[in-house]
């Protein structure tokens, strides 16, 4: 009789295996393995009630593959259909290398609020499917059919591992869980990272486990809380909170995450050309208060609604408007001179 956790881990195979096929044919999965994913999970709530499965350990669900098939589980019903993504990573403007930059960013016009869906749920195992899609489209970006290698998640400690041989350098590419929220661009990049080797697609693809949703997918399957992991503050959510204080929440979100590396000269970045707002990871601190990283946050933010332009090779974003709405922030003069003296502050204290 099949254990439950070799029944996991054959459940793992067939629903990579299944949305990989889908994908790389460009339809949507067929509904079976959902419904089977949903049953499988549900079967096993049942038996962790029981006395039966609290006694023999050894019978339960494996940690990581059992934690991720749950969360999958967590939102939408399990008769749902899947359509193909709106997004794609076939559209040249999520290319991780465009052909050329464009020359002008044009702002957000932030009197007109987004509308916010607060009150539905992703659900969890659309955006699976759709990871897929992205992984099979970036591959198809480098003109490498899909359907020739193998393709699935992992929860190992890698962001990605490839298996191959001289003749087929790519039988087999495998990602990390934490990437299946990940947009269109990090896909592209990941690929190319993998496909080409490129230096800057690999930072970047590194750098978006960083971001507050990576890591809360990689405490899923760790069963670590993202707090444990050492994130003070929620960027995430902080963006959320700005967007609706001051800018009508009309700001696009885009990928958020730390810095890498202890910086105190540059405190945050956004990046127009990836969509990238980086904070420095010295601010994620805890004598650090709340309104400093705030006000780096709002900065960078400004910088998505006022765009910029480039001349002469050079970003020009600070302008005399930037200026005077950066004034706005209710504690403008406290954070930065906070920010102006966070190494002394931070490096001298224990």
């Amino acid at each position: 009789m099949q254990s439950e956790s070799g029944a996991y881990s054959r459940l793992w195979h067939d629903i990579n295996r299944e949305l990989w096929r889908s994908a790389c044919a460009g339809v949507p999965p067929r509904g079976f393995i959902r419904a089977e994913l949903w049953r499988r999970v549900d079967h096993t709530r049942l038996l962790e009630k029981s006395a039966a499965i609290r006694m023999a350990r050894k019978n339960k669900a494996p940690g990581p593959v059992f934690r991720a098939c749950n969360w999958l589980v967590e939102t939408g019903p399990v008769s749902a259909s899947h359509e193909m993504p709106e997004q794609s990573a076939l559209d040249p403007q999520n290319a991780a290398i465009p052909e050329s930059w464009p020359t002008s960013y044009p702002g957000v016009d932030t009197s007109i609020p987004v509308p916010r869906p607060d009150d539905a749920r992703l659900d969890h195992y659309q955006a699976f499917v759709y990871a897929f899609v992205y992984a099979a489209q970036a591959a198809q970006n480098l003109q490498i059919d899909p359907a020739s290698f193998e393709f699935g998640f992992d929860f190992s400690g890698h962001r990605w591992t490839v298996q191959g041989t001289d003749d087929e350098p790519f039988k087999k590419i495998t990602v990390n869980f934490y990437y299946i929220c990940a947009p269109p661009k990090i896909w592209n990049a990941i690929f190319l990272a993998i496909v080409k080797g490129h230096p800057a697609s690999r930072r970047v693809a590194e750098q978006y486990v960083q971001s507050s949703e990576a890591q809360c997918l990689r405490a899923v399957y760790a069963d670590l809380s993202p707090l444990r992991d050492h994130d003070v503050y929620d960027l995430s959510r902080m963006f959320d909170s700005l967007n609706a204080r001051f800018f009508n929440n009309a700001l696009p979100k885009p990928v958020i995450a730390w810095t890498t590396r202890m910086q105190y000269s540059i405190l945050g970045t956004y990046d127009f050309h990836w969509d990238i707002l980086r904070i420095s990871k010295a601010l994620n601190d805890r004598r650090v208060p709340e309104y400093a990283i705030e006000f780096v946050m709002y900065h960078e933010m400004l910088h998505i609604k006022h765009g910029a332009r480039r001349e002469n090779n050079r970003f020009l974003a600070h302008t005399a408007n930037f200026r005077a709405e950066e004034k706005l922030y209710p504690k403008y003069l406290e954070a930065e001179q906070f920010c102006a003296q966070l190494k002394k502050l931070t490096k001298n204290e224990d």
